[in-house]
């Protein structure tokens, strides 16, 4: 690898730099830093492309869904232009709003309102100054405090093309589900030309489809799979382009394994990593002891919802409990499985164990530790699903994993080298 020596002043630049490229906290929001998930692009894009068809977006938390639908505006623009010039297809009306804890199908509907003005008897985004000619939506149609299905369909057919993306669905009131559900019958049987597109975990496919099962020919239901390896390198690569950085393939190959399929985390180990090599070794060449430089300092800043489930799972009185050694199994277990749905056998735990405390284990010896684990006075961090004599449990949360890992390497639990080697095996 080339020697790519940078100054102290350089160093401290490029850790600020690198905080505009990797974002694990903010979800992405251009095109250009999306990585991969190119069938899902062209599946929401195709569904945009065809009146009467409205979309879900779902999936475990921390796959990308936010990030997926922040970049629905550029995505659906370069396929609406594809062969010829912006100028010659005007752009659609896109407008995003979160759904927040208790949110009903009128409130969500008026935030979405409040984005668009009416001017000329068409809808914009926002207020333009000095047009006097604006409006409200809601003075424009009339509209009572409290928004009707029928409502929001009479306005909608007022918008052709326009698409409407709400995320974090299942945050709001359960309720609301069967008026969306109601609103896409109506918006499919009406034939009106605009797009309604919803974003949140995967039961939210199930509440929207329960009371009305022929709506589900008007969805196109678009599951976010955690990501490939070879996407969260890609993830890495543009990263390398934009700071012009280089991860060594093993350093990017164990931050691809510490992720685990969340590319949350490919960002956030991403941007330690590069800030351990700038400011610590004044270079621009990422290498594994970067990486793991950076885990330490990654597990203090993990989000702190996470931090605080697995302290809870872990936390004991006794200093020869095992909760926290078998939690780490757990986790390697799952990321070993290869299970599309993150489940593991409980059997297989064994192995993992026995190499972490350095002796034979049977499965008597983290039985209870698995079953304390789905109880809520360890936080419920498993689910099991099964029969007992075969049980195959799943992290309820899935950034559970890569923090379990991260907090092994910064409680000298594993070394780096045990742990590099335990995650090769999930390749």
């Amino acid at each position: 690898m080339n020697d790519m020596r940078i100054t102290f002043e350089q160093a401290q630049a490029l850790a600020v730099q690198a905080a505009k490229v990797f974002q694990p906290r903010t979800p992405i929001s251009t095109q250009e830093l999306f990585a991969g998930r190119w069938q899902e692009i062209t599946a929401l894009a195709d569904a945009v492309g065809q009146p009467g068809l409205h979309i879900v977006i779902h999936g475990e938390r921390g796959v990308g869904k936010t990030s997926l639908a922040n970049v629905v505006r550029p995505i659906i623009r370069a396929f609406d232009t594809e062969g010829g010039t912006l100028t010659d297809v005007p752009p659609r009306l896109v407008i995003k709003v979160n759904a927040n804890s208790g949110d009903t199908f009128s409130s969500v509907w008026d935030k979405m309102f409040r984005d668009i003005a009416w001017q000329d008897d068409h809808p914009t985004a926002g207020l333009i100054r000095g047009r006097k000619s604006q409006t409200s939506i809601r003075e424009a149609f009339g509209l009572d405090d409290k928004l009707t299905v029928d409502e929001v369909r009479r306005v909608l057919s007022h918008m052709p093309g326009s698409v409407f993306i709400i995320d974090e669905f299942d945050r709001a009131a359960k309720e609301t589900s069967q008026e969306f559900t109601d609103l896409v019958k109506a918006l499919s049987d009406f034939e009106i030309d605009c797009t309604v597109v919803v974003v949140g975990v995967s039961e939210t496919v199930d509440q929207l489809i329960a009371d009305h099962a022929s709506i589900s020919r008007s969805l196109t239901q678009i599951h976010l799979p955690r990501m490939q390896a070879g996407e969260l390198r890609e993830i890495l690569a543009k990263s390398e382009k934009t700071l012009s950085v280089k991860f060594s393939d093993e350093a990017a190959n164990l931050i691809v394994h510490l992720s685990q399929g969340l590319p949350h985390y490919t960002h956030l180990i991403g941007l330690h990593s590069v800030r351990t090599s700038a400011l610590k070794g004044l270079s621009k060449n990422i290498g594994r002891k970067d990486v793991f430089l950076a885990l330490k300092e990654a597990v203090k800043q993990a989000q702190q919802t996470v931090a605080e489930k697995h302290s809870k799972a872990t936390h004991s009185t006794h200093k020869e409990a095992l909760f926290r050694h078998v939690l780490l199994a757990c986790a390697l277990t799952a990321a070993l499985s290869h299970d599309s749905l993150g489940y593991f056998n409980q059997g297989a735990v064994v192995e993992p164990l026995s190499k972490i405390l350095k002796k034979d284990v049977e499965f008597a010896t983290f039985s209870n530790h698995l079953s304390e684990f789905c109880q809520e006075k360890r936080g419920a961090i498993l689910e099991r699903d099964g029969q007992p004599r075969s049980y195959r449990f799943r992290f309820r949360d899935p950034l559970l994993v890569p923090f379990t890992f991260m907090d092994a390497t910064a409680t000298d639990l594993l070394n780096e080298k045990q742990l590099a080697d335990m995650l090769e095996r999930s390749l």
